[in-house]
C-alpha cells in the first residue's frame, strides 16, 4: 500500500501548527519532534531546522519566475495533440499525452526523442494547463458547452445584476423571495409565501400566493406597495421565473414604480442573504411540514400572515451587522468578523431611520403597538397554526378514504 504524501500547502500548515510545541519543548523533546516532522513531511532535517528559526512559516511569494522546462518543440507537440483531441481540458489531456504523441509520431508528423517523451510522461496538470493557456485556442475552434450557469435569457439581460450592500444607510431597499414548500413527489400548484425584507430595518411583509404565475405575483406586489409603511426604493429578487419574466418586467418596471429592480447572481443565494435568513425563521420553521395547495389554504394563510406581520414587525427584536473585518486566529487561519448592534424591533429601527417616516404613519404604527398584547397575539398565531394542521390532516384522510 502506497502512503499518501502531503502537498506543499499541507506541509506548511502542519509545520505552522507544530511551531508552538517545538518552541516549548526541551532539548530531548525537540529532537523527538524533529524526527516526527521529518517522518510526516519528508523534509530533510537540516531544512526543518532552518524553517524552525524562521519567524513566519507561511508560504512566501516567489520573487523570480521559474525558467521554462518545456521549450518551443514541446509546446508544438502539445498544440498538435490538443488540436487532434478537439482542445479538451488539461485534466483529460495529461494522462494520455505521451501515448497520444507517440501515436501521432507514427504518421510522420514529428519524431519524438527520448528526452521529450520523458518530459511528457512527467508533466503535471497545472503545467499543461499553463501551456494550453499560453498557446490559446484558434478562433475557429468549435465552442465547448458552457459549464455551470445557463446562458442568460433575453429578459434576464434586461435586469441588472447587483447586491444591496450590508451597510445600506437608507430604508426602503427590499429583498424579495418566493418560498416554495417542501413538496417532493407532489404535483400541482402550491400556496407559496412571497416575502419581502428591508435590509436596513428588518421590516418584513408576507403574502400568500397560489402558484407562481404573473396573475398571482402581481396582485401580491401591489398589495405590498399599498400596505408597506416604507417608500419602496428597491426590490432585489433572485433569478426565478416568477420575477424575471416579460409581463413582470413590463408591468413592474422602474418607470412604473420608480424603484430599482436588480437581481442576484445566478446560483448565489447569499446575494439575498436577509430574506433567505428570514425564510428559515419566519416561514419554514412554522409551515414546512404542512401541505398547502388549495384556495382555502391560501385564504387561511393570508389571515395568519396578518397576525405575523404585527408580531414580527412590532415586537420581535432583530440585530444588524455594523462592521466587517478579517481577523487571524492563533492557528493562522483567517475568518470574517461581523459585529452586530444592540437588538431593536423593526418598528424602532424604522422610526430612527433616515429619511424619517411621515408623522401620520409613525403615529398609526405606534398606536397599533400600544394597543396590541404580544402574548395574546403569539397565542393566537400558534392556535391558528394548529387549526391549519388539523385542516390539512382531515383533507389527507378524506383523500386516502376516497382512493380506496
Amino acid at each position: 500500500m502506497v502512503a499518501e504524501k502531503m502537498n506543499i500547502d499541507e506541509r506548511v500548515k502542519y509545520l505552522r501548527l507544530m511551531q508552538e510545541r517545538y518552541v516549548n519543548a526541551g532539548r530531548q523533546g525537540k529532537a523527538g519532534l524533529l524526527d516526527e516532522l521529518e517522518a510526516m513531511t519528508g523534509v530533510p532535517r537540516k531544512d526543518l531546522l532552518a524553517r524552525r528559526s524562521s519567524p513566519d512559516l507561511r508560504r512566501q511569494r516567489r520573487h523570480r519566475a521559474r525558467s521554462r522546462l518545456y521549450g518551443p518543440d514541446g509546446e508544438q507537440v502539445v498544440r498538435v495533440v490538443a488540436e487532434a483531441l478537439a482542445w479538451i481540458g488539461a485534466e483529460r489531456l495529461q494522462p494520455g499525452l505521451a501515448t497520444t504523441a507517440q501515436h501521432w509520431a507514427r504518421f510522420g508528423h514529428r519524431t519524438l526523442n527520448d528526452a521529450l517523451l520523458g518530459q511528457w510522461q512527467e508533466i503535471s496538470i497545472s503545467t499543461l494547463r499553463r501551456i494550453l493557456y499560453r498557446i490559446g485556442r484558434p478562433a475557429d475552434t468549435r465552442p465547448h458547452e458552457r459549464r455551470g450557469r445557463r446562458p442568460e435569457s433575453t429578459v434576464q439581460a434586461w435586469v441588472p445584476v447587483g447586491v444591496i450592500p450590508w451597510d445600506e444607510p437608507e430604508a426602503g431597499h427590499f429583498e424579495a423571495d418566493l418560498v416554495l414548500p417542501n413538496c417532493a413527489g407532489q404535483e400541482g400548484p402550491f400556496v407559496c409565501p412571497l416575502q419581502l425584507v428591508d435590509v436596513l430595518t428588518g421590516w418584513s411583509e408576507r403574502f400568500a400566493v397560489l402558484g407562481y404565475e404573473f396573475d398571482e405575483i402581481w396582485p401580491a406586489l401591489q398589495a405590498f406597495r399599498g400596505r408597506c409603511p416604507i417608500p419602496v426604493r428597491e426590490i432585489h429578487t433572485d433569478n426565478g421565473s416568477e420575477f424575471v419574466n416579460l409581463p413582470f418586467i413590463s408591468h413592474f418596471g422602474e418607470q412604473v414604480v420608480h424603484a430599482r429592480l436588480p437581481r442576484g447572481r445566478p446560483g448565489d443565494k447569499n446575494d439575498n442573504r436577509c430574506v433567505e435568513q428570514k425564510n428559515g425563521s419566519l416561514l419554514r420553521a412554522y409551515l414546512d411540514h404542512l401541505d398547502r395547495h388549495t384556495a382555502a389554504h391560501r385564504f387561511w394563510l393570508a389571515q395568519w400572515y396578518e397576525d405575523m406581520w404585527g408580531y414580527d414587525n412590532l415586537f420581535q427584536p432583530v440585530r444588524r451587522q455594523t462592521a466587517r473585518r478579517a481577523a487571524s486566529t492563533a492557528s493562522g487561519l483567517v475568518r470574517i468578523v461581523r459585529p452586530q448592534d444592540s437588538a431593536a424591533t423593526p418598528l424602532q429601527r424604522l422610526r430612527r431611520a433616515k429619511p424619517p417616516l411621515a408623522r401620520e404613519t409613525a403615529e398609526r404604527l405606534q398606536t397599533l403597538h400600544h394597543h396590541t398584547a404580544p402574548l395574546a397575539l403569539k397565542r393566537r398565531i400558534h392556535r391558528q397554526l394548529g387549526e391549519l394542521a388539523q385542516m390539512v390532516h382531515h383533507e389527507h384522510r378524506r383523500e386516502t378514504i376516497s382512493c380506496r
